[in-house]
């Protein structure tokens, strides 16, 4: 079996330094594939980028949290708009209150429908589903993403099943619990979604290594690259600063880009003989 990688930029539209860098990442670099943010701020330069790049894939960016504007009136959906009528910060928050009863599943529907629809309608066919932070493998809202990806039949969700072993000499214990308590959930997901016929990578890489996927470590994902699809998830910036000043999260965009522009990085692509790819590509 053939060694397969989609590279995808994740929240396409959150800031025109963001926007940027895809867009560079992917003309000149191994950029396959981002994620569409409905809410963002740059969502309108973000629509025009792409119709200027046919061979960008281009998924949606479920979104639940993140300090991010709501597609509905925050009003309407306010079990998700309790801090200053905007998305709650994180996931540790929504996943506190969902646990409290305090969602109503019925707005992560609507939001989420709300924001599908809007990407459609911007002219832009949706290749496949994954959210920002992850929140769509949370068991709750897994089942409302289910539920939308059957009825818009989007039969491609990324599933982030990062190894549990994968980075267990790097030294951050944090993150690496973090990431082995989100492998589980996702294993448990992938096993519902292809015995019902969706789509999904078998491999995963960028959850350790969020917002500091530097040049060597993205060469260390490719190089121990297993057979069949895998995804490695990037977050690139042309400005760590501008990032920094709005969003808070201590990304290295700009160290990001590089390596997705890196000559080294495509010399190991060639020479493991990995095929580069999308969702758009990827058929049943």
């Amino acid at each position: 079996m053939k060694k397969r990688l989609i590279v995808n930029a994740d929240d396409f539209g959150i800031h025109g330094v963001v926007n940027e860098a895809i867009y560079q990442a992917h003309t000149k670099g191994i950029l396959t594939s981002a994620s569409l943010m409905a809410g963002a701020d740059a969502f309108d330069e973000a629509v025009k980028m792409i119709k200027s790049l046919p061979t960008l894939g281009v998924g949606i960016h479920l979104t639940l949290v993140g300090n991010i504007k709501t597609v509905l009136p925050a009003k309407a959906v306010s079990s998700l708009t309790w801090e200053s009528d905007v998305l709650c910060k994180d996931y540790i928050e929504l996943i506190k209150r969902d646990i409290k009863g305090l969602i109503n599943l019925q707005d992560v529907y609507d939001e989420w429908d709300a924001q599908i629809n809007k990407i459609l309608k911007a002219g832009i066919q949706i290749t496949h589903f994954d959210s920002h932070q992850h929140m769509h493998m949370w068991p709750s809202f897994f089942k409302v993403a289910v539920e939308l990806a059957k009825k818009y039949n989007i039969s491609k969700i990324r599933v982030p099943n990062e190894s549990l072993l994968f980075g267990i000499t790097e030294g951050n214990l944090m993150r690496w619990i973090s990431k082995n308590g989100l492998t589980l959930l996702s294993n448990k997901n992938q096993r519902y979604l292809r015995k019902h016929n969706f789509i999904t990578n078998d491999n995963f890489r960028g959850m350790l290594y969020g917002g500091a996927l530097y040049e060597e470590r993205l060469i260390r994902c490719i190089s121990h690259m297993d057979k069949g699809l895998t995804e490695i998830m990037c977050h690139p910036s042309t400005d760590n600063q501008a990032m920094e000043e709005i969003f808070h999260w201590g990304y290295h965009g700009e160290e990001e880009l590089q390596g997705l522009l890196s000559e080294h990085v495509k010399e190991w692509i060639q020479k493991k003989d990995i095929i580069l790819t999308s969702y758009q590509e990827i058929r049943n």
